[in-house]
């Protein structure tokens, strides 16, 4: 199986349109951080 990464260019435009379509900036950082690594973060129980 071939690995594919993003480019810098790549990931500013991702970060971007993230950002365009309503996420937070904490937001955008999970998420590339999933997209490079696969580990994704527990979700939040807000009843705590």
């Amino acid at each position: 199986m071939e690995e594919c990464s993003m480019t810098a260019t790549e990931t500013a435009r991702l970060t971007d349109w993230l950002i365009s379509k309503g996420l937070s900036e904490k937001e955008v950082i999970e998420c590339i951080k999933y997209i490079a690594t696969g580990i994704q973060q527990p979700p939040k129980n807000p009843s705590k």
